[in-house]
């Protein structure tokens, strides 16, 4: 793992939000080129806040994030987040603009893509999430599920390399989460999940992050945390 490319680096960092709460506390981790990692936690433990955090689009209130190798700063921020894919936990914090058709194409017109490139990659990745006969629907009008699938689709368009996922499959039914879970294990890229689920943890991650109710790190390792009842008891998982 040494030998990979260091993609994300947090270094003591800490999040206060402001009235004043904690949203994490002294987390220090490093994510290498080709990581799933998990981060597994209790609601209310920093899982979303972290995500925020290693995606760039949070700065710490202490200590530091390092994006492949650098901090994040007007010069470079373009360039990193083109690099970055962050789905959110809920839809409607992303989807904005008046069709499914638009929000799938919204970054990669913003890269300048020909019209042939554009037309095969939206026929591409509605046909695998199911989403065709939406094109033309604002996404405001969509089911929970359909808002997820347009989400996901959107930012895995673009081919990011590193997909930064916030309970990706939280408010979806059982169809539609076997779909997302088939998609992102085939994603090759650098993956991060932030979930309270500990079956979709276990299929797309092999390495883990347990945060506690303190909003720090509580363990981490691999698999073997899933199996520890009562460490993920103490963190308030189960």
């Amino acid at each position: 793992m040494g030998d990979n490319l260091k993609v994300i680096e947090a270094d003591s960092v800490s999040y206060d939000y402001p009235d004043g709460s904690a949203g994490v506390r002294e987390v220090s981790l490093e994510i290498f080129e080709g990581d799933r990692v998990g981060l597994i936690g209790a609601n209310g433990s920093g899982k979303s806040t972290l995500i925020l955090l290693l995606a760039g689009l949070l700065r710490p209130t202490k200590g530091k994030i390092r994006i492949f190798g650098r901090e994040i700063d007007k010069k470079n921020v373009e360039e990193i987040r083109r690099k970055i894919g962050v789905v959110f936990q809920n839809p409607d914090d992303f989807l904005f603009n008046p069709t499914v058709r638009d929000e799938l194409l919204y970054v990669p017109r913003q890269l300048e893509w020909s019209e042939e490139e554009m037309e095969n990659a939206v026929k591409e990745y509605a046909e695998m999430f199911g989403i065709t006969h939406l094109l033309n629907k604002p996404p405001f009008s969509l089911s929970g599920g359909e808002k997820k699938k347009v989400e996901i689709a959107s930012v895995l368009i673009y081919k990011p390399e590193v997909l930064l996922l916030d309970e990706p499959t939280a408010y979806v039914d059982g169809k539609t989460k076997r779909l997302i879970l088939k998609i992102l294990e085939d994603f090759k890229g650098t993956l991060v999940i932030a979930t309270h689920e500990l079956d979709v943890a276990e299929k797309l991650a092999d390495k883990f992050v347990l945060l506690n109710l303190e909003h720090r790190i509580e363990a981490a390792g691999g698999k073997e945390i899933l199996k520890n009842e009562e460490l993920l008891e103490k963190a308030g998982v189960i």
